[in-house]
């Protein structure tokens, strides 16, 4: 499969110039044909057989393990990013004197909902700062530091971190690693397994383009050797068939002790879909052509006397704005003529993905 060959089986680009990505992915007719499938088996049949659910988290499973060159069993489905995070947290189980590290500029939600669920004292860094990362994380770690959470994409700048300098500070004094990667996976490679990564956790409704509701958590083998394994809920243990409820289940093996509770089939199903359009046209070519719309679209824009936050090793989101015309009225100019993006932190956000071919582009800078 070859991305410019996709038009088809994204409707939206019939009606808008779409750059909204790193706020909502719209949905390939593949994933949507997918889930009204299952949906109307589920309304003519009942509820779907065990036997067919299990094969859909498998596949699932099989697709993110392909993408993310890494052991299949090391993921499991989650709704949201957030979920990801606060079971990686709940695992690691962080005492009243212990601490974690955060970034005071991530996306606000993940920060709010660690302080109202933690036991542990939180310590900051900012990814935006002029000070490196790592040496501000080196000024806050402590032996009673226990995990470092952090974006590996930010979500307004598209500035991304130093994974491996930071994977290597954590494991040097034995500090796990959280990484949030909603603004990355689908749009850009990573290699899970060789990361040395903890816990990658990701919503999966923006670059992977794939339903709300939809998402994974990734735990390493390594962790299992850190801390206890144990279930959240009835779904992380092996109930065999669902047919007898005397036996003693065993705790499911590797990452799927983690899914605690009854899963969205449809939203897994859908998110299935996306991962195999993915895994066709590879990563590797997604990335490349992401990268290179973001760059053709700066050296535009920045022609045109636009500011703009960017850096040769940003993300394919780029926020600009212009001392010409007020950021809420230009918003407000491009939606009249059909162009999607968010506003942010007074700039005009717009991302770049395998939906957006290069002629769309230019109509979009063509109306700046």
């Amino acid at each position: 499969m070859n991305i410019a060959n996709i038009r088809d089986i994204f409707p939206v680009k019939k009606n808008y110039l779409y750059f909204n990505f790193a706020a909502d992915g719209p949905l390939p007719t593949t994933s949507k044909a997918a889930m009204i499938d299952a949906l109307e088996e589920c309304s003519e049949k009942g509820l779907m057989a065990v036997s067919k659910q299990i094969a859909i988290y498998e596949n699932l499973r099989n697709e993110l393990s392909i993408l993310f060159k890494s052991k299949r069993e090391n993921f499991a489905f989650t709704k949201d990013t957030s979920e990801g995070v606060l079971l990686a947290m709940l695992a690691i189980d962080i005492k009243e004197d212990e601490n974690y590290i955060v970034a005071t500029d991530a996306f606000p939600t993940t920060i709010r909902m660690m302080e109202n669920n933690c036991k542990g004292h939180m310590r900051t860094v900012k990814m935006n700062a002029p000070e490196p990362l790592q040496d501000q994380l080196l000024k806050v770690v402590d032996k009673k530091t226990r995990a470092i959470v952090l974006d590996w994409v930010h979500f307004f700048t598209g500035k991304v971190i130093p994974l491996d300098a930071i994977i290597q500070l954590a494991r040097e004094r034995n500090i796990f690693t959280i990484i949030d990667g909603i603004q990355g996976a689908g749009a850009m490679k990573l290699e899970l397994d060789a990361s040395g990564i903890d816990f990658f956790v990701t919503g999966a409704h923006k670059w992977l383009l794939s339903p709300q509701g939809s998402g994974f958590i990734y735990a390493a083998d390594h962790v299992w050797q850190r801390i206890k394994r144990r279930s959240f809920g009835w779904l992380g243990y092996d109930w065999g068939d669902f047919s007898d409820f005397d036996m003693e289940p065993q705790l499911r093996e590797g990452a799927a002790v983690m899914e605690y509770g009854t899963r969205s089939y449809s939203a897994a199903v859908g998110l299935v879909e996306s991962l195999r359009l993915f895994n066709a046209l590879g990563i590797d070519a997604i990335e490349q052509h992401n990268l290179e719309l973001r760059k053709f679209f700066v050296d535009k824009i920045m022609g045109k006397g636009y500011e703009t936050i960017f850096n040769e090793k940003s993300a394919p989101i780029v926020p600009f704005k212009t001392a010409v015309e007020d950021t809420l009225s230009l918003k407000k100019r491009l939606e009249e003529n059909r162009v999607i993006v968010s506003l942010r932190n007074g700039y005009i956000r717009a991302a770049f993905h395998l939906v957006t071919d290069r002629e769309e582009v230019e109509k979009f800078i063509d109306l700046l």
